[in-house]
């Protein structure tokens, strides 16, 4: 009897250290598996700098041919990233073509015969923040079309889908996000329709995980504000 009694506490000791090491690993997993503690990465201000991008005078429902549009990489440097993002590293950009809005729908005079071709109207930023083990942030900016301002005004509020935003048009005439998940923002400045967006893996300051709509109402304007102040 006693001996029964024995095995008995031998086999419930058994249990008891299996389950101990088995919540030890489960916690060590979970561990390994969290996201950045809150408040790890800051967003910071935007702090423009540098020339101006100038841009011809455009009237008359004038249009400028994308193949001379300014290299969208001339409206964001590596100083104004690093306002925004306080230790960010590892900091890259690529310039992309892109193609022009559809000049039959865009141009007032439907003659008009620019080429519809920017060799650099977007520029992609990849760049490492806090907590991530590469380069695992990207903000993009594109030049959507550059025309008279009146024209590039009445075609925004025509064809740009999106809704209005609570932070404001952030030095630009006007802005509006498409999607309200994870959104872009769309905005024109003078004779500029340009887009900015992108993505993360960190959790920002007072946030309990990567939240999309933060980087969308947070960080976005900071890039808008940072882009509106080089227009002139």
């Amino acid at each position: 009897m006693l001996k029964n009694r024995a095995t008995v506490l031998t086999l419930a000791g058994i249990l008891v250290g299996v389950l101990v090491i088995s919540v030890v690993v489960l916690l060590s997993l979970l561990v390994g598996t969290t996201v950045p503690s809150e408040g790890e990465v800051a967003i910071g201000k935007a702090a423009p700098r540098g020339a101006p991008v100038t841009f011809p005078a455009l009237k008359g429902g004038a249009i400028l041919a994308a193949d001379q549009w300014p290299d969208a990489c001339w409206f964001v440097d590596e100083e104004e990233i690093k306002a925004i993002f306080p230790g960010v590293k590892d900091i890259e950009q690529e310039s992309r073509p892109v193609h022009a809005l559809s000049i039959k729908d865009f141009a007032a005079d439907s003659a008009y015969k620019g080429s519809d071709r920017a060799a650099s109207g977007q520029c992609l930023y990849s760049m490492r923040l806090p907590g991530e083990t590469y380069s695992a942030t990207q903000f993009w900016f594109r030049i959507e079309a550059v025309a008279d301002p009146q024209l590039i005004d009445s075609y925004a509020d025509r064809v740009v889908q999106g809704s209005g935003t609570n932070q404001g048009a952030r030095g630009a005439d006007h802005c509006a996000l498409t999607g309200l998940h994870e959104g872009s923002w769309h905005c024109h400045k003078g004779p500029l329709l340009f887009s900015v967006g992108g993505q993360t893996t960190v959790t920002f300051k007072g946030m309990p995980a990567p939240a999309p709509w933060v980087w969308r109402d947070d960080v976005l304007p900071e890039f808008v504000q940072t882009i509106a102040a080089k227009i002139k």
